[in-house]
């Protein structure tokens, strides 16, 4: 988890940076940004660690995962999340998840 949102957080000050945003507003997008994808983290966490998957809010987390890090410019993570969407029932899928939420 942590690994994520420090890379996201290198990234976003150059992408957004390229959108003409003034640095004041970059820090403040930055710093919600990593808010929402901390919170984002913690909720498909507790996800993966229930007794019964339920892979419809796992899909859904997923989802807005992927907006916050596209929005962010970390657009290679939010594509990985793109291909692991589409193979949820796959157990080194699940593994790889409950990685990411470290």
């Amino acid at each position: 988890m942590k690994k994520l949102i420090s890379d996201t957080e290198e990234i976003a000050f150059n992408y957004l940076k390229a959108f003409n945003f003034k640095d004041e507003q970059i820090k403040q997008l930055i710093i919600q940004g990593k808010k929402d994808l901390s919170k984002e983290l913690m909720k498909l966490k507790t996800v993966l660690q229930d007794d019964e998957l339920s892979y419809d809010n796992i899909n859904n987390i997923l989802h807005a995962l992927k907006g916050l890090l596209f929005q962010l410019g970390n657009h290679e993570a939010a594509e990985r999340l793109t291909e692991i969407r589409s193979h949820l029932d796959n157990e080194e899928t699940l593994k790889e998840l409950t990685l990411l939420c470290r």
